[in-house]
Protein backbone atom coordinates (compact mmCIF):
# COMPACT_ATOMS: atom_id res chain seq x y z
CA UNK A 1 0.00 0.00 0.00
CA UNK A 2 1.39 3.41 -0.99
CA UNK A 3 1.98 6.24 1.46
CA UNK A 4 -0.86 8.19 -0.15
CA UNK A 5 -3.35 5.35 0.33
CA UNK A 6 -2.27 4.88 3.94
CA UNK A 7 -2.81 8.61 4.43
CA UNK A 8 -6.30 8.43 2.92
CA UNK A 9 -7.14 5.50 5.21
CA UNK A 10 -5.91 7.41 8.28
CA UNK A 11 -7.87 10.52 7.32
CA UNK A 12 -10.97 8.39 6.80
CA UNK A 13 -10.62 7.22 10.42
CA UNK A 14 -10.46 10.89 11.42
CA UNK A 15 -13.80 11.60 9.72
CA UNK A 16 -15.45 8.69 11.56
CA UNK A 17 -14.36 10.06 14.94
CA UNK A 18 -15.36 13.59 13.94
CA UNK A 19 -18.80 12.26 13.06
CA UNK A 20 -19.36 11.60 16.77
CA UNK A 21 -18.14 15.00 17.95
CA UNK A 22 -21.45 16.68 17.06
CA UNK A 23 -23.21 14.63 19.75
CA UNK A 24 -20.44 15.05 22.30
CA UNK A 25 -20.40 18.81 21.77
CA UNK A 26 -24.20 18.98 21.99
CA UNK A 27 -24.20 16.96 25.23
CA UNK A 28 -21.48 19.13 26.77
CA UNK A 29 -23.11 22.43 25.83
CA UNK A 30 -26.53 21.22 27.02
CA UNK A 31 -25.07 20.20 30.39
CA UNK A 32 -23.19 23.47 30.80
CA UNK A 33 -26.23 25.61 29.92
CA UNK A 34 -28.18 23.73 32.61
CA UNK A 35 -25.76 25.29 35.12
CA UNK A 36 -25.13 28.65 33.46
CA UNK A 37 -28.45 29.46 31.77
CA UNK A 38 -29.37 29.69 28.07
CA UNK A 39 -28.03 33.24 27.78
CA UNK A 40 -24.51 31.97 28.65
CA UNK A 41 -23.90 29.83 25.56
CA UNK A 42 -20.82 31.93 24.72
CA UNK A 43 -19.38 31.26 28.20
CA UNK A 44 -20.01 27.53 27.73
CA UNK A 45 -18.31 27.62 24.32
CA UNK A 46 -15.18 29.30 25.69
CA UNK A 47 -14.99 26.85 28.60
CA UNK A 48 -15.42 23.84 26.31
CA UNK A 49 -12.80 24.95 23.76
CA UNK A 50 -10.33 25.99 26.46
CA UNK A 51 -10.55 22.68 28.32
CA UNK A 52 -10.66 20.51 25.19
CA UNK A 53 -7.47 21.83 23.64
CA UNK A 54 -5.54 22.55 26.85
CA UNK A 55 -5.92 18.93 27.97
CA UNK A 56 -4.85 17.71 24.52
CA UNK A 57 -1.80 20.01 24.57
CA UNK A 58 -0.75 18.81 28.04
CA UNK A 59 -1.15 15.11 27.22
CA UNK A 60 0.42 15.15 23.75
CA UNK A 61 4.06 15.03 25.01
CA UNK A 62 3.07 12.23 27.41
CA UNK A 63 1.85 9.94 24.62
CA UNK A 64 3.92 11.17 21.65
CA UNK A 65 7.67 11.12 22.19
CA UNK A 66 8.45 13.39 19.24
CA UNK A 67 6.34 16.15 20.80
CA UNK A 68 8.96 16.35 23.58
CA UNK A 69 11.75 17.42 21.19
CA UNK A 70 11.48 21.08 22.13
CA UNK A 71 14.72 21.90 20.28
CA UNK A 72 12.58 21.95 17.14
CA UNK A 73 10.69 24.98 18.42
CA UNK A 74 11.57 28.11 16.46
CA UNK A 75 10.06 31.32 15.18
CA UNK A 76 8.87 29.77 11.93
CA UNK A 77 7.06 27.00 13.79
CA UNK A 78 5.35 29.44 16.14
CA UNK A 79 4.28 31.56 13.15
CA UNK A 80 2.87 28.66 11.11
CA UNK A 81 1.42 26.48 13.88
CA UNK A 82 0.29 29.51 15.89
CA UNK A 83 -1.53 30.84 12.83
CA UNK A 84 -3.14 27.42 12.38
CA UNK A 85 -4.26 27.52 16.01
CA UNK A 86 -5.84 30.96 15.54
CA UNK A 87 -7.81 29.72 12.50
CA UNK A 88 -9.01 26.61 14.35
CA UNK A 89 -9.97 28.54 17.49
CA UNK A 90 -11.97 31.15 15.60
CA UNK A 91 -13.64 28.46 13.50
CA UNK A 92 -14.67 26.34 16.49
CA UNK A 93 -15.91 29.31 18.51
CA UNK A 94 -17.92 30.74 15.61
CA UNK A 95 -19.46 27.35 14.89
CA UNK A 96 -20.49 26.79 18.51
CA UNK A 97 -21.89 30.32 18.92
CA UNK A 98 -23.90 30.17 15.67
CA UNK A 99 -25.20 26.59 15.77
CA UNK A 100 -27.78 27.36 18.47
CA UNK A 101 -29.69 29.61 16.03
CA UNK A 102 -29.52 27.30 13.01
CA UNK A 103 -31.28 24.12 11.93
CA UNK A 104 -29.01 21.08 11.38
CA UNK A 105 -29.68 21.24 7.62
CA UNK A 106 -28.62 24.89 7.30
CA UNK A 107 -25.57 24.41 9.54
CA UNK A 108 -24.46 21.35 7.55
CA UNK A 109 -24.89 23.14 4.23
CA UNK A 110 -23.04 26.32 5.20
CA UNK A 111 -20.23 24.47 6.97
CA UNK A 112 -19.81 22.19 3.93
CA UNK A 113 -18.82 25.26 1.91
CA UNK A 114 -15.29 24.73 3.29
CA UNK A 115 -14.81 22.10 0.56
CA UNK A 116 -15.39 24.69 -2.19
CA UNK A 117 -13.42 27.35 -0.30
CA UNK A 118 -10.44 24.97 -0.06
CA UNK A 119 -10.59 24.38 -3.82
CA UNK A 120 -10.60 28.11 -4.56
CA UNK A 121 -7.78 28.87 -2.12
CA UNK A 122 -5.68 26.08 -3.67
CA UNK A 123 -6.58 27.06 -7.22
CA UNK A 124 -5.28 30.60 -6.72
CA UNK A 125 -2.15 29.51 -4.86
CA UNK A 126 0.92 28.85 -6.96
CA UNK A 127 2.18 26.40 -4.32
CA UNK A 128 -0.28 23.65 -5.23
CA UNK A 129 -0.74 21.52 -8.30
CA UNK A 130 -3.57 22.27 -10.68
CA UNK A 131 -6.95 20.79 -9.76
CA UNK A 132 -8.21 18.01 -12.03
CA UNK A 133 -11.69 18.05 -13.48
CA UNK A 134 -12.51 14.86 -11.54
CA UNK A 135 -11.42 16.46 -8.27
CA UNK A 136 -13.50 19.55 -8.97
CA UNK A 137 -16.52 17.34 -9.77
CA UNK A 138 -15.91 15.51 -6.50
CA UNK A 139 -15.84 18.82 -4.62
CA UNK A 140 -19.20 19.85 -6.07
CA UNK A 141 -20.82 16.46 -5.38
CA UNK A 142 -19.50 16.42 -1.81
CA UNK A 143 -20.81 19.93 -1.14
CA UNK A 144 -24.20 18.99 -2.59
CA UNK A 145 -24.35 15.85 -0.43
CA UNK A 146 -23.43 17.68 2.78
CA UNK A 147 -26.02 20.35 1.97
CA UNK A 148 -28.96 17.96 1.60
CA UNK A 149 -28.14 15.03 3.89
CA UNK A 150 -30.43 16.55 6.57
CA UNK A 151 -33.00 17.85 4.08
CA UNK A 152 -33.23 21.02 1.98
CA UNK A 153 -31.68 23.98 3.83
CA UNK A 154 -33.95 26.98 4.36
CA UNK A 155 -31.71 30.05 4.23
CA UNK A 156 -32.63 33.42 5.75
CA UNK A 157 -29.22 35.16 5.49
CA UNK A 158 -29.20 36.23 9.12
CA UNK A 159 -26.14 36.77 11.35
CA UNK A 160 -25.81 33.13 12.46
CA UNK A 161 -25.71 32.00 8.82
CA UNK A 162 -23.04 34.51 7.85
CA UNK A 163 -20.99 33.51 10.91
CA UNK A 164 -21.19 29.89 9.76
CA UNK A 165 -20.04 30.87 6.25
CA UNK A 166 -17.07 32.63 7.84
CA UNK A 167 -16.48 29.52 9.94
CA UNK A 168 -16.37 27.42 6.74
CA UNK A 169 -13.80 29.78 5.22
CA UNK A 170 -11.67 29.56 8.37
CA UNK A 171 -11.79 25.75 8.31
CA UNK A 172 -10.81 25.78 4.61
CA UNK A 173 -7.89 28.07 5.39
CA UNK A 174 -6.84 25.77 8.25
CA UNK A 175 -6.71 22.78 5.85
CA UNK A 176 -4.36 24.69 3.54
CA UNK A 177 -2.24 26.01 6.43
CA UNK A 178 -2.01 22.48 7.91
CA UNK A 179 -0.52 21.30 4.61
CA UNK A 180 2.03 24.12 4.67
CA UNK A 181 2.95 23.82 8.36
CA UNK A 182 3.35 20.03 8.45
CA UNK A 183 5.52 20.07 5.34
CA UNK A 184 7.82 22.70 6.89
CA UNK A 185 7.96 21.45 10.49
CA UNK A 186 7.64 18.29 12.56
CA UNK A 187 3.90 17.43 12.61
CA UNK A 188 3.90 16.63 16.34
CA UNK A 189 5.35 20.04 17.21
CA UNK A 190 2.78 21.65 14.91
CA UNK A 191 0.12 19.82 16.92
CA UNK A 192 1.62 20.92 20.25
CA UNK A 193 1.84 24.62 19.34
CA UNK A 194 -1.55 24.75 17.58
CA UNK A 195 -3.39 22.97 20.43
CA UNK A 196 -1.79 25.31 22.97
CA UNK A 197 -2.82 28.32 20.88
CA UNK A 198 -6.44 27.16 20.58
CA UNK A 199 -6.61 26.44 24.30
CA UNK A 200 -5.26 29.89 25.20
CA UNK A 201 -7.73 31.61 22.88
CA UNK A 202 -10.55 29.58 24.44
CA UNK A 203 -9.57 30.79 27.93
CA UNK A 204 -9.21 34.38 26.71
CA UNK A 205 -12.66 34.20 25.12
CA UNK A 206 -14.10 32.74 28.34
CA UNK A 207 -12.57 35.56 30.41
CA UNK A 208 -13.92 38.13 27.94
CA UNK A 209 -17.48 36.74 28.03
CA UNK A 210 -17.39 36.64 31.83
CA UNK A 211 -17.00 40.44 31.88
CA UNK A 212 -20.32 41.20 30.18
CA UNK A 213 -23.43 42.20 32.08
CA UNK A 214 -25.47 39.25 33.27
CA UNK A 215 -22.60 36.78 33.01
CA UNK A 216 -22.73 33.82 35.41
CA UNK A 217 -20.44 33.64 38.42
CA UNK A 218 -17.12 31.83 38.43
CA UNK A 219 -18.64 29.48 41.02
CA UNK A 220 -21.26 28.47 38.43
CA UNK A 221 -18.53 27.88 35.87
CA UNK A 222 -16.66 25.71 38.38
CA UNK A 223 -19.84 23.69 38.98
CA UNK A 224 -19.95 22.85 35.25
CA UNK A 225 -16.47 21.34 35.50
CA UNK A 226 -17.71 18.99 38.24
CA UNK A 227 -20.69 17.78 36.19
CA UNK A 228 -20.09 14.30 34.73
CA UNK A 229 -22.58 15.02 31.92
CA UNK A 230 -20.24 17.83 30.78
CA UNK A 231 -16.90 16.21 31.61
CA UNK A 232 -17.41 12.93 29.77
CA UNK A 233 -18.28 14.34 26.31
CA UNK A 234 -15.68 17.10 26.72
CA UNK A 235 -13.00 14.48 27.46
CA UNK A 236 -14.14 12.38 24.48
CA UNK A 237 -13.67 15.44 22.25
CA UNK A 238 -10.30 16.22 23.84
CA UNK A 239 -8.84 12.70 23.87
CA UNK A 240 -10.37 11.12 20.77
CA UNK A 241 -11.29 13.98 18.44
CA UNK A 242 -8.25 16.15 19.23
CA UNK A 243 -5.37 14.25 20.86
CA UNK A 244 -5.84 11.20 18.63
CA UNK A 245 -7.74 12.25 15.49
CA UNK A 246 -6.34 15.74 14.93
CA UNK A 247 -2.79 14.55 15.67
CA UNK A 248 -3.32 11.73 13.16
CA UNK A 249 -4.54 14.30 10.63
CA UNK A 250 -1.43 16.44 11.12
CA UNK A 251 0.74 13.39 10.44
CA UNK A 252 -0.95 12.24 7.25
CA UNK A 253 -2.65 15.18 5.51
CA UNK A 254 0.64 16.35 3.97
CA UNK A 255 0.63 13.24 1.77
CA UNK A 256 -2.52 14.33 -0.12
CA UNK A 257 -3.55 17.64 -1.64
CA UNK A 258 -5.60 20.02 0.54
CA UNK A 259 -8.57 19.79 -1.87
CA UNK A 260 -8.57 15.98 -1.81
CA UNK A 261 -8.34 16.09 1.99
CA UNK A 262 -11.27 18.53 2.22
CA UNK A 263 -13.37 16.28 -0.04
CA UNK A 264 -12.63 13.32 2.22
CA UNK A 265 -13.43 15.30 5.38
CA UNK A 266 -16.86 16.06 3.92
CA UNK A 267 -17.82 12.45 4.78
CA UNK A 268 -18.13 13.52 8.42
CA UNK A 269 -21.95 14.09 8.21
CA UNK A 270 -22.37 10.56 6.78
CA UNK A 271 -20.84 9.06 9.92
CA UNK A 272 -22.77 11.52 12.09
CA UNK A 273 -26.02 10.41 10.44
CA UNK A 274 -25.07 6.73 10.80
CA UNK A 275 -24.31 7.19 14.52
CA UNK A 276 -27.54 9.11 15.02
CA UNK A 277 -29.45 6.39 13.18
CA UNK A 278 -27.92 3.76 15.44
CA UNK A 279 -28.96 5.75 18.50
CA UNK A 280 -32.49 6.23 17.18
CA UNK A 281 -32.09 9.97 16.70
CA UNK A 282 -32.13 10.15 12.89
CA UNK A 283 -35.20 9.83 10.68
CA UNK A 284 -34.49 7.75 7.58
CA UNK A 285 -35.81 9.48 4.47
CA UNK A 286 -34.86 10.05 0.86
CA UNK A 287 -32.72 13.10 1.66
CA UNK A 288 -30.46 11.06 3.92
CA UNK A 289 -29.78 8.56 1.15
CA UNK A 290 -29.41 11.30 -1.46
CA UNK A 291 -26.93 13.28 0.63
CA UNK A 292 -24.89 10.27 1.71
CA UNK A 293 -24.86 8.95 -1.88
CA UNK A 294 -23.65 12.28 -3.27
CA UNK A 295 -20.90 12.48 -0.63
CA UNK A 296 -19.70 8.97 -1.38
CA UNK A 297 -19.92 9.56 -5.13
CA UNK A 298 -17.94 12.77 -4.80
CA UNK A 299 -15.11 10.97 -3.03
CA UNK A 300 -15.11 8.10 -5.54
CA UNK A 301 -15.01 10.52 -8.48
CA UNK A 302 -12.24 12.56 -6.84
CA UNK A 303 -10.15 9.44 -6.21
CA UNK A 304 -10.72 7.34 -9.34
CA UNK A 305 -11.85 9.84 -11.98
CA UNK A 306 -9.61 10.93 -14.88
CA UNK A 307 -6.76 13.16 -13.76
CA UNK A 308 -6.94 15.68 -16.60
CA UNK A 309 -6.05 19.08 -15.18
CA UNK A 310 -7.95 22.31 -15.48
CA UNK A 311 -6.15 25.08 -17.39
CA UNK A 312 -3.64 26.87 -15.20
CA UNK A 313 -4.49 30.35 -13.95
CA UNK A 314 -1.92 32.69 -15.42
CA UNK A 315 -0.02 34.87 -13.04
CA UNK A 316 -0.07 38.58 -13.91
CA UNK A 317 3.53 39.73 -14.34
CA UNK A 318 4.71 42.77 -12.40
CA UNK A 319 4.81 46.03 -14.39
CA UNK A 320 8.16 46.78 -15.97
CA UNK A 321 10.07 49.72 -14.60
Amino acid sequence: MSTRHRALGALLVVTVIWGATFYWMKQAITASIAHLGPEAADVASGLFVGLRFSIAALLLPVFVKRARHLRGLNGGLFRDAGGLGVLLALGFLLQMVAIGDLSPAVSAFLTSLYVIFTAFISLFSSRYRQISRALLAGVLLATLGAAFISGPPQLHFDLAEWLTVLCAFLFASSIVVTDQATNRHAPDLVSLVSYTTVGLIGWIYLAFTMQRAGAPSWEAVASVCRDFDFLLPMLMCSLLATLFALTLLNHFQKHVSPVRAATLYSLEPVWAAAISLGLGGEVVDGWLFFGAGALLAGNLVAEFGPKRRLPAIKQIPPPSK
